[in-house]
């Protein structure tokens, strides 16, 4: 693929890294204009936005590192070439939820409602990146003989020159498709915390139909059977599956007394 965007002289713009900055920005001014839209204030909106940043590329690239230790042992110093490649989603995730359910709490702010209003963002963010993803090479699936299998040729993450399942591709269209119907969902939502609920579901559930068909290292459980992803994906929709009915039948009530 296209590992460098732009290298002028000792001056490499990287794709992976533009992408991965043009994804925060695209998800930051969506939340922000959510926040404007809802009546809250910019300025928690903002600081919200810078917390979590930093603490999900924290968090994505510990993951990262950690899944990859025999490597990175070696060469210690990659470990901080974040522009090159190699953050964990998940790592991210958490990384940035710890950072935004401290500051809420901090701020004696409704932990629930300002994360639905982030997590919209999220998923459009999510899908931006993926195209970084791809054009470095990283999150690659396993060989294929399928039409559409990719090949890369001047990646230093993926096998070139073989053709893969584009797993980046797969990883970007569930993402965009989640973030339409948590788009159009955002407005007639049932419950405060409906829509993260829905996001941990739809991305538990498509991530690990994705992970079937990745070839890269990322760490197994039971002897290969589970990819560390996947056994995350899966805890997590088993605990937002039921929290979403718990929370919509409390709400029923609530609702059939208002009329």
């Amino acid at each position: 693929m296209h590992p460098y965007l732009l290298n002028i002289g000792k001056f490499t713009l990287y794709t992976y890294g533009f992408f991965v900055a043009l994804a925060f920005l695209l998800g930051f001014s969506l939340f922000l204009y959510e926040v404007r839209r809802r009546g809250f204030d910019l300025d928690t909106g903002v600081d919200i936005g810078f917390w979590v940043l930093l603490s999900a590329i924290l968090g994505s690239r510990v993951v990262y590192v950690a899944v990859n230790i025999d490597y990175y042992i070696n060469h210690p110093l990659r470990s901080l070439m974040i522009w090159e490649g190699g953050l964990v989603w998940y790592g991210a995730f958490f990384g940035g939820l710890i950072a935004a359910f401290i500051y809420l709490r901090s701020k004696k702010l409704d932990w629930w409602l300002w994360a639905d209003m982030g997590i919209v963002p999220l998923a459009l963010a999510q899908a931006v990146g993926r195209i970084g993803c791809l054009m470095a090479g990283c999150c690659y699936g396993k060989e294929t003989t399928l039409p559409w299998g990719i090949v890369f040729i001047k990646s230093t993450i993926a096998p070139n020159g073989i053709a893969l399942h584009p797993t980046q591709i797969y990883h970007m269209l569930f993402n965009f498709t989640i973030f339409l119907f948590l788009f159009f969902r955002r407005k007639r939502s049932a419950f405060k915390g409906e829509l993260v609920l829905l996001y941990v579901i739809l991305y538990g559930s498509t991530r690990s139909i994705v992970e079937i068909f990745r070839g890269d290292p990322r760490g197994f459980f039971f002897d290969g059977m589970i990819s560390t992803s996947q056994l995350i994906g899966l805890i997590t929709v088993a605990a937002a599956v039921p929290l979403y009915f718990y929370f919509r039948a409390k709400k029923a009530p609530e609702e059939k007394g208002k009329k």
